[in-house]
């Protein structure tokens, strides 16, 4: 995968309006774990696990060739986004209080399924990045052998063919043992020409 560089204009923004962004889904988020009924650390955690989600999902995403690992990463990363969405746009719709029982039922099954899914996410990318360290060195040695096939031949190797021009000799029989290397490509030489 071709490395890509980002500007410090465009990195300061991306880091900068990140982190607003993921501030703001942080705080409403937390409210609607706590109406949930999570305590008060958990409240401050659950945000961090489900836009954590998003952050590791969007690495894998960025830094995989396309293949089933990238595409996994790609599911979570809308499933997570999908989560995130749907818990800020239900920390302002829904009315001030505890939540509805079903509610809460999902925000307390999001933190177990997320570490499931986050443990799987770096055991699959740990599999594709190997893959593609294996398919680089197999490229690698495939170009180092294709250079070496482009490298002059040596006088003693039938495929030289800067053979000087010569009056065709008549056919060479197939006995007719050649005597050193400029002689073996004389004769390989009468045996292609023969062979047309």
């Amino acid at each position: 995968m071709n490395t890509i560089r980002v500007t410090r204009t465009d990195g300061a923004l991306i880091y900068g309006l990140g982190a607003a962004a993921l501030a703001l889904s942080y705080t409403a988020l937390a409210d609607l774990a706590a109406r949930a009924g999570l305590g008060q650390w958990q409240s401050a955690v659950w945000p961090l696990v489900v836009d954590g989600l998003i952050v590791a999902a969007t690495r894998v995403v960025v830094t995989l060739d396309d293949g089933p690992a990238r595409r996994y990463a790609w599911a979570l990363l809308w499933s997570a986004v999908v989560v995130s969405v749907a818990g800020n746009a239900a920390h302002l719709l829904l009315p001030p209080g505890p939540v509805h029982p079903g509610v809460a039922t999902v925000v307390a099954v999001v933190p177990p399924v997320a570490a499931l899914a986050l443990t799987h996410l770096a055991i699959v990318r740990a599999r594709a990045r190997a893959e593609e360290e294996v398919a680089r060195a197999e490229d690698e040695a495939e170009t180092g052998l294709e250079s070496n096939d482009d490298a002059p031949a040596s006088h003693a190797t039938p495929q030289l063919t800067a053979v000087p021009e010569a009056p065709t000799p008549p056919p060479a029989e197939e006995d007719d043992a050649p005597s050193d290397a400029g002689d073996a490509l004389r004769h390989r030489a009468r045996q292609l020409r023969t062979a047309g």
